[in-house]
């Protein structure tokens, strides 16, 4: 079962369960610091990794036998694991930093005409991690809702075998965070974008939707 099958119900639970508690009071102006944890999804890792199409032929002898292609398999993702500090500089506008991690892995073969498999090749295992300041800005806040935009530009760090480095951008369409007192929770539209150039395109478009737990003090 992939990670985050099990994550995301359970943070979605904990993203949303604050808002029952009123206890805590109304977030006040002396609340300037504020740490989210959350998950996001992998939508384009997805797309970009899924096992090929599986070739398996309605008449195989009619291939020669030396045909071969290679196809991964058993493809498994972590989501988008991230953590955010952000300082409230002012009602409009708060600044800090993002760590993002995620891990995409699965597992890679030489097949032949009868689809079976003649030589495992090494298990496909990317990880990448992403670190960028961050800014915010709230252009509504009522109750116990609050609704913002932002935007991160940092630097990628994708570990196979090597380190291989990227610049980063993250972009926040639209994110709703709901709450009281020190505890909210949010959920964020937006994509995170990683490339060198044209000459290889590390994430596009990735961690589109996205849940997080946030406390504030």
């Amino acid at each position: 079962m992939f990670f985050g099958r099990r994550f995301v119900p359970a943070l979605l639970a904990l993203a949303f369960f604050p808002v029952t508690l009123s206890a805590a009071g109304r977030i006040t102006d002396g609340q300037k610091h504020s740490l989210r944890i959350g998950w996001g999804d992998m939508l384009f890792e997805t797309a970009l990794y899924s096992p090929t199409a599986t070739h398996v032929f309605d008449n195989p002898s009619g291939l020669p036998d030396s045909y071969r292609v290679q196809e991964g398999f058993g493809l498994r993702l972590s989501g988008h694991i991230f953590a955010e500090y952000s300082y409230r500089l002012g009602e409009l506008v708060s600044i800090g930093a993002m760590l993002d991690y995620g891990n995409i892995s699965c597992k890679n073969g030489i097949f032949d005409k009868y689809h079976n498999m003649t030589e495992a090749l090494p298990d496909i295992d990317y990880h990448n991690l992403v670190f960028m300041p961050t800014v915010r800005f709230t252009y509504f806040r009522k109750g116990l809702v609050s609704m913002y935009s932002g935007l991160g530009a940092g630097l990628l760090m994708s570990i196979s075998g090597k380190a291989e480095f990227a610049p980063a951008l993250n972009l926040n369409f639209f994110g709703v965070q709901v709450g009281d007192g020190h505890w909210s929770g949010a959920v964020d539209l937006g994509m995170l974008n990683a490339m060198n150039g044209t000459n290889k395109v590390y994430l596009f478009a990735s961690r589109i939707v996205s849940v997080s737990i946030n406390y504030s003090w």
